[in-house]
C-alpha cells in the first residue's frame, strides 16, 4: 500500500525502500507521546466537553429562534403557552432546561480513571505529568461546575458511600503502575540504551527480576497502609462505639 501510494511521487526505486534500522529504544518518542496524552489531549478534551456543546446549544437556539420568526411571518406559528404572569419566567427556564442533556457522573469518573492510569503507568517517562494533571484538574473542577449548572439538566443528588467499582479500577491501575514503572526504568536506563549501553544487552531475567521486586514492594507498602488505616478510628466510629458502650451499661 505504501509503495502504490508513494510511487507516483518517487524519483527512483531507492525512495520506495524503507530503512532497516532494527530494534531501537527511543525515549524521546515515548516522552513526546506522553506529553501529548497529558497536555494536548487534555486541552482538546476540555474544548470538546465545554466549548463545543456551548456552541452547539447557542447555534440550535439561534436556529430555533429564526425558525419561529419565519413561522410567525408565514402565519403558521403555534400558539404560545398560556402561562400565569408570576410563573412565566420559571416555566420558561424549566422548558429550556428540559431540552438540555442529562448529566452522567460515570463520564467524569471514567475520565479521572484514565488520567490516573496515565499518571501511574507513564509518569516515570515525564516527571511533569503530575503537575500537568494538577493544573488540568483545577480547570476541570470549575469547568464541570459550569457544565452542570449551564449545559446539563439539574442532576438529582444521590447519596453514595463510595464510587463503587471505580475503586477496583484505581487499585488495578496502581498495581499495574508498579510493574510498568519498574519495566520502563530498566528499559530506559543508560540514556535509553539498556543497562550496558546497547539494546541487545537488556536481559529478560533482569527485567523480570526488576518487575518482581517492584511489585512486591508495592504489595508490602499497600498492606502496611491498610493496617495503619484500619487502626485509626474516625470520629463517626468513635461516637458509634461510645453509644454502644452506653447501651451495654
Amino acid at each position: 500500500v505504501f509503495n502504490l501510494t508513494v510511487k507516483p511521487f518517487a524519483k527512483d526505486d531507492k525512495q520506495l525502500q524503507t530503512p532497516d534500522s532494527g530494534f531501537e529504544i527511543n525515549p524521546a518518542r515515548l516522552r513526546k507521546q506522553v506529553i501529548y496524552f497529558t497536555v494536548t489531549a487534555q486541552i482538546v478534551n476540555l474544548a470538546l466537553e465545554i466549548v463545543v456543546p456551548y456552541l452547539q446549544r447557542k447555534g440550535f437556539a439561534k436556529f430555533k429562534e429564526m425558525k419561529s420568526k419565519r413561522a410567525a411571518k408565514n402565519g403558521t406559528a403555534s400558539a404560545p403557552p398560556d402561562d400565569h404572569p408570576e410563573e412565566k419566567a420559571f416555566l420558561t427556564r424549566v422548558r429550556n432546561e428540559a431540552e438540555l442533556g442529562e448529566y452522567d457522573v460515570t463520564t467524569d469518573l471514567r475520565e479521572m480513571c484514565i488520567q490516573f492510569g496515565y499518571l501511574s503507568l507513564f509518569s516515570v517517562v515525564w516527571p511533569l505529568v503530575a503537575v500537568s494533571f494538577i493544573i488540568n484538574n483545577w480547570i476541570e473542577l470549575r469547568s464541570d461546575a459550569i457544565k452542570i449548572c449551564v449545559e446539563m439538566q439539574r442532576p438529582t443528588p444521590w447519596r453514595a458511600d463510595t464510587i463503587g467499582p471505580w475503586l477496583d479500577s484505581l487499585g488495578f491501575l496502581t498495581w499495574l503502575g508498579s510493574i510498568s514503572t519498574a519495566a520502563l526504568v530498566y528499559l530506559f536506563s543508560g540514556d535509553g540504551l539498556g543497562p550496558s549501553g546497547t539494546p541487545t544487552d537488556i536481559k529478560g531475567w533482569g527485567l523480570l527480576l526488576t518487575i518482581f521486586f517492584s511489585e512486591h514492594i508495592y504489595l508490602i507498602v499497600r498492606l502496611a497502609v491498610r493496617t495503619v488505616i484500619s487502626k485509626m478510628d474516625s470520629p463517626g466510629l468513635q461516637k458509634e462505639r461510645a453509644e454502644r458502650f452506653l447501651v451495654r451499661k
